[in-house]
């Protein structure tokens, strides 16, 4: 495994609204692919947990800011696959992927296809329900290619995003619970108290969550919305700020994210096409930006109360994550970082985050690693047949989904 020493970044770097941090000619002094203490194969099934891992990841990005980290405490050794399944998954015009990643609650897991939404027994994987409609193809949140809009739970309601419109189910059977048809999604929905704010093709979509009545209709442009403290944040063009309950525009800001927008203690955190950004929530001003220079993008960033994690992407260099110390206010400064290929980290919880990265598959190179955060030592990974999805952080579990639709959870007992 690669040292500490190599994979630490330079801890004396310029501090101000706008930290820098010279160009080299590799993403970060570790090139190396993180070999991680622990691989876990997915080919290899254990059966069906005896304790059921508890809490939940109920949407995409765990919590309505899109920040991607939970209160939850992964497992951290040994893990092994206790369940795997292979859902029906026909191509889908426009998606890479024939799945959606996936979502947990109340002891289901929440995967869509071509095929419908299906819910499955966290315990042994068995289906519970399923309903037959279409997810909606979204705009990509960590690659390049279009994806399947996965389930969003709240409560007792399961949200999907379809070709024609909004659907509530009840969770507990997969029940429709409303309907609302009169425009197509075009994104993920984020629930915020009583309210559901869609991308849809009519723009940016207020509804009520109990019975889909629409509230307010924005010409915004949007994949994932994060909404925070009263204000919907959505990036197209620009990145705007709007008011949850009417819909109204408080502010707009020229930074353009390259995904989504995070939310995360009154700052917008934004991976733009330059730079990491951190806009003020209540006027979309900026506050600080990281410029690592020489035409590098950046991912959403996962962000917990310490840590930012972001992927950067050079023009004529290796794919990175970084994770960056947040201090204050400030900029947040490097302090280590880990070849991924072209992947993306996409949670944090308990102190790990959690990468996918690409490369060759098969049972020694694993394409989900988990990382401490303090020191970027890559504990353990998993194994997948085909690219994993997104997972969902659960204490003591990890549910993980491929392109082709096979459905794994890992843990302990």
């Amino acid at each position: 495994m690669p040292s500490i020493t190599r994979r630490t970044l330079l801890g004396t770097l310029a501090v101000g609204a706008t930290v820098g941090v010279a160009g080299c000619s590799s993403s970060c002094p570790d090139s190396d692919a993180p070999e991680p203490s622990v691989v876990v194969d997915a080919g290899d099934a254990g059966g069906a947990f005896e304790t059921l891992p508890t809490g939940s990841w109920p949407s995409p990005r765990f919590d309505a800011g899109n920040t991607g980290h939970g209160p939850i405490r992964p497992p951290t050794e040994s893990p092994t696959v206790r369940w795997r399944t292979t859902l029906p998954a026909p191509r889908v015009d426009g998606a890479a992927a024939d799945a959606s990643s996936p979502t947990v609650a109340d002891g289901r897991v929440y995967v869509a296809t071509a095929e419908g939404t299906f819910a499955l027994s966290l315990r042994d994987g068995t289906e519970r329900w399923r309903h037959e409609a279409t997810p909606a193809t979204t705009g990509p949140t960590i690659g390049n290619d279009d994806e399947l809009a996965p389930p969003v739970v709240a409560g007792d309601r399961v949200y999907l995003a379809t070709a024609d419109g909004v659907v509530a189910l009840h969770a507990d059977d997969g029940t429709v619970a409303w309907r609302a048809t009169d425009a197509a999604a075009t994104g993920v929905p984020t629930v915020h108290g009583d309210g559901l704010v869609v991308p849809t093709a009519d723009g940016l979509v207020g509804l009520g969550a109990g019975d889909g009545h629409r509230r307010w209709t924005t010409a915004v442009d949007a994949t994932l919305p994060a909404v925070a403290d009263g204000t919907v944040v959505a990036g197209g063009e620009e990145t705007v700020g709007l008011d949850a309950a009417t819909g109204e525009r408080k502010w707009s800001a020229s930074a353009r994210g390259e995904f989504y927008p995070v939310v995360a203690d009154g700052t917008v955190f934004l991976g733009t096409y330059s730079q990491l950004v951190g806009l003020a929530l209540d006027d979309g001003t900026e506050r600080w930006a990281v410029d690592r220079g020489g035409g590098r993008t950046f991912s959403a960033p996962v962000v917990t109360p310490e840590t930012v994690y972001t992927v950067e992407r050079p023009t004529e260099a290796s794919d990175a994550t970084f994770a960056l110390d947040r201090s204050g206010d400030g900029a947040p400064e490097p302090r280590w970082c880990s070849y991924v290929g072209e992947g993306a980290v996409t949670a944090a919880a308990a102190g790990h985050a959690f990468a996918l990265q690409t490369g060759s598959t098969g049972p020694e190179t694993p394409q989900l690693v988990a990382f401490t955060e303090r020191f970027g030592e890559a504990t353990w990974g998993c194994a997948t047949a085909a690219r994993p999805l997104p997972p969902a952080i659960l204490d003591g579990g990890v549910v993980s989904v491929t392109h082709r639709g096979t459905v794994a959870a890992v843990g302990g007992a």
